[in-house]
């Protein structure tokens, strides 16, 4: 993998990481609203206190090396940034569909669909004592992470016609 590939991801990563937390209502702000949902991903209650932090996803997510959501908010950054470095230095290199439009629409629907099974169907539920691979179609994380596969790609589209208009 090429290093300078790689570097093109990062911000366009980071970015796609905060929309897809966006997306899904998680916050580390103390105070902020905190949404539940049921089994089938309807919003069952919000709630709203002094103490009251949305640490569901965030706080899985730091759970995985023992810390609380504010460390799972900074860790689901960094993992972002990881997975759009990976995208521009590896995965990009293997879906060119020979326009940006497809390689926004389809590459960025496959390259989130990968990381809702890696991250949210595999990595997630082993580390928790869940059930791996169990498949909702209804689930936020899927459709966040599909939301981050086409950010992502859309990003670095955008960011690959600027800088080769700047080139010009």
């Amino acid at each position: 993998m090429d290093s300078d590939k790689m570097m093109r991801g990062i911000i366009p990563g980071i970015i796609a990481g905060y929309l897809f937390l966006a997306f899904i209502g998680a916050s580390v702000v103390p105070g902020a609203p905190m949404v539940t949902t049921d089994d089938a991903g309807m919003v069952t209650a919000v709630e709203q206190g002094a103490n009251t932090m949305n640490a569901g996803m965030l706080g899985m997510v730091g759970g995985m090396i023992g810390a609380d959501a504010l460390i799972g908010f900074i860790l689901h950054i960094i993992i972002s940034a990881v997975i759009g470095a990976l995208y521009t230095g590896l995965f990009m290199q293997y879906v060119d569909l020979g326009s940006p439009l497809y390689n926004i629409a389809v590459g960025g629907l496959i390259y989130g669909v990968i990381w809702w099974i890696i991250g949210g169907l595999i990595i997630m539920p082993a580390i928790a004592g869940g059930d791996v691979l169990q498949i909702n179609l209804n689930d936020p994380s899927l459709f966040g992470h599909v939301i981050f596969g086409h950010s992502l790609a859309f990003l670095v589209a955008l960011r690959d016609r600027r800088m080769t208009a700047m080139d010009e």
